[in-house]
């Protein structure tokens, strides 16, 4: 009986979200939309196929010429749940992987009600009520418009766990309190969603600052935290210093954040018809996920009578979190958010997006509510109990549920997969087909077009010298922006000029083009899709090639204006930075033949009269290594963003593999750090228990 009344409570909530997202559930045709399948599937793909080749994604050799895949957070390579997900999927055959993702995204819903009523049962609210506020953050705002984002949710999940160890350190410090605080911290670190992540950490901060307590031990546990995520933290910030995401404060300028048009969906969800949305006559400024801050109309009456009541202690606490949750929310809308958001620092910047801090809307508002219910319920039964928790509960599920925002119909928006491009399964198959001619493949770009076709080519498992993340190689766009049309902060821009002999240079032979437009000069159509043309570039080089004569630069923007120049002959010469004495002068041409070609380790032989220059359009980043005939040799910046090597005279073997020195160091961080957790939370209270009993007996 004792395990019934304890259970009830989380029986509830699961019912809760299995009624929420029943249609992507229990129905076969129904998806969680937008950048959930164009994007994370996509990385979710590339991981299983990995995985299930018995490799270690390392490497992505499908978008921008090559990306370093394990150094890009958004990827939740190192997260568990992920990995689970991953392997699930895997085990069942492999295809219903998309189906795995929205489990994982579904288990982390109820974990964050779960996480939401244990924390309102720390503050002393009983089951009904802490059953109150539980559902109005797992069904509120944040959940029900974050969705597409996977790591966003999974990130948010762990929040209200992370509050509820502060206020335990808060009340006396215990290592098992800040061993949990610290693996809720290292948790939503490796979910992958760095905003979302940032929120968590700032409002744990926060949290400590009102109550003005534990805010050393909040600080350290923060410290710990990041130890304990090395293994991605390290390598991501080394990806970060040299991606274009460090001038994404450059493009931001202020604070971005939700419009203050958007509280007024806190009592009409629907006032801008979201519930209606459709992308091709949406007119808004705004993304509509950013003007959905609806929590229920009942638990936001809870929430503002028990600010105005302040019958529990820390309502004051969580109201003024609320506040500075709101504030932060909004960005540049106000002028606080304005006025802080210029004053950091750029390295803070660039990983805020102030949107994101509706979660710690959404999670104060629901404590709120749960103070509210706690009064209202009082000594008047159970039936009143039950009512008010379904009312919160059929409130938010028939507002927010099934709404564009959260779901889509495929029979209506079928998406990507592997096997279909919207509906049309020949789209990738043809390309795979066209592109596997060649060995390595050749690479495409695109012009005109849907910028799924590249920024899901992981998952269409065709090569593209185009792509759309946020981590994308600043020397690499460098090159791309000499054929396309942008800014130095920019992730994914179409050819404009495919002319271009660099686009030859990037081994592109096919351009993918969705306008209808004929064929550019010197291109030929080779085929002719539902929608979609597919140019042929007869101008491309092989990914590997030979070449006689070097030009030497002793800076990125002087490789960029001698690779640029007019008389820069892509063929017969290449642009180095080095400062190797020892490079020959005397080269010759000669040729290039692959052996084995795969994502983090390939092979090949050259052979030429004369020691001469290798080319790759491979792109160049630490970790990369090359050996000629099983003796290493140092790779040399070539052509401003990919890998070049000086090879001697006569027939040899060329071998690179990716081996990254920093996720080793990284690794055994993280182990070492998860051990000492692991140790403190299990013996470090006994020690302090058994100290105070000394103190006490003398």
């Amino acid at each position: 009986m004792r395990a019934a009344r304890r259970a009830w409570p989380l029986l509830v909530l699961l019912a809760e979200v299995l009624a929420f997202f029943r249609h992507i559930l229990f129905y076969g045709h129904y998806a969680i939309p937008w950048d959930f399948r164009s994007y994370h599937l996509a990385q979710a793909w590339f991981t299983a196929r990995s995985f299930a080749r018995g490799e270690l994604p390392l490497w992505d050799p499908f978008i921008y010429c090559g990306m370093p895949f394990y150094a890009n957070i958004t990827t939740q390579l190192f997260y568990p749940p992920a990995i689970v997900a991953v392997l699930l999927s895997n085990w069942t055959g492999g295809h219903h992987l998309l189906y795995w993702l929205e489990l994982q995204l579904v288990a982390h819903v109820l974990a964050a009600g779960v996480f939401t009523y244990c924390l309102l049962r720390r503050l002393g609210t009983d089951r009904a009520a802490a059953l109150v506020g539980a559902t109005a953050y797992q069904l509120g705002a944040y959940m029900a418009s974050q969705t597409e984002h996977l790591g966003a949710i999974d990130v948010a999940a762990w929040l209200p766990l992370a509050w509820l160890c502060v206020l335990a350190l808060a009340e006396q410090f215990r290592w098992r309190a800040f061993a949990g605080l610290a693996a809720a911290l290292a948790m939503s670190v490796l979910a992958g969603f760095p905003a979302a992540t940032a929120v968590v950490f700032v409002s744990c901060v926060l949290l400590a600052l009102i109550r003005m307590r534990a805010l050393v031990s909040v600080a350290l546990a923060c410290v710990w935290a990041l130890l304990l995520t090395a293994i991605q933290i390290l390598p991501t910030v080394q990806l970060a210093r040299l991606s274009v995401a460090q001038y994404r404060s450059d493009w931001l300028r202020t604070g971005g954040g939700m419009p203050l048009q958007g509280l007024v969906s806190l009592v009409m969800p629907n006032h801008y018809r979201i519930f209606q949305f459709d992308a091709g006559t949406w007119k808004l400024p705004w993304d509509p996920t950013f003007l959905y801050t609806y929590g229920g109309i009942v638990a936001l009456a809870l929430a503002l009578a028990a600010v105005a009541l302040r019958k529990h202690p820390l309502t004051l606490t969580f109201a003024l979190l609320t506040l500075c949750a709101a504030l932060w929310m909004l960005g540049d809308s106000t002028p606080v958010g304005r006025t802080i958001f210029v004053l950091l620092p750029a390295a803070v910047k660039g990983p805020l997006y102030a949107q994101f801090a509706l979660a710690v809307l959404s999670l104060g508002m629901a404590v709120l509510a749960g103070f509210g219910a706690q009064h209202l319920l009082e000594s008047r039964g159970r039936w009143l109990a039950a009512a008010l928790v379904i009312a919160v509960a059929a409130d938010l599920i028939a507002v927010s549920s099934g709404r564009p925002i959260n779901t889509v119909d495929e029979r209506l928006d079928p998406g990507v997969a592997y096997n279909h491009y919207d509906r049309y399964p020949q789209i990738p198959a043809e390309i795979r087909r066209v592109v596997n001619q060649n060995a390595p493949p050749w690479r495409v770009d695109l012009m005109h077009g849907s910028h799924d076709m590249v920024s899901a080519a992981p998952l269409f498992e065709y090569p593209t010298a185009n792509g759309d993340d946020p981590f994308a190689l600043v020397r690499y766009m460098q090159v791309r922006l000499s054929f396309c049309k942008g800014e130095r902060w920019g992730r994914y821009y179409e050819v404009a000029d495919p002319a271009s002999p660099l686009l030859g240079l990037l081994n592109v032979r096919y351009l993918i083009e969705s306008g209808g437009t004929p064929a550019p000069p010197g291109l030929t159509k080779t085929l002719d899709l539902p929608g979609t043309q597919v140019f042929e570039n007869p101008r491309t080089l092989p990914r590997f090639f030979l070449v006689k004569r070097t030009r030497r630069a002793a800076s990125m923007e002087e490789a960029l204006a001698l690779l640029r120049s007019p008389d820069f002959n892509t063929r017969e010469e290449a642009v180095v930075e080095s400062t190797s004495a020892t490079e020959p002068r005397a080269l010759a041409s000669g040729t290039v033949r692959m052996i084995e070609y795969g994502a983090r380790e390939l092979r090949l032989e050259t052979n030429s009269p004369a020691p001469a220059f290798l080319v790759t359009s491979e792109t160049a980043y630490p970790g990369w290594h090359a050996w000629i005939d099983g003796q290493e040799h140092p790779l040399i910046t070539t052509n401003v963003a990919f890998r070049g090597l000086t090879v001697p005279a006569g027939k040899h073997i060329v071998k690179m593999r990716f081996d990254p020195g920093i996720l080793r160091l990284a690794a055994w961080l993280s182990v070492a750090a998860w051990m000492a957790l692991i140790l403190v939370s299990r013996f470090g209270d006994n020690k302090q228990a058994k100290g105070s009993w000394s103190s006490k007996t003398n």
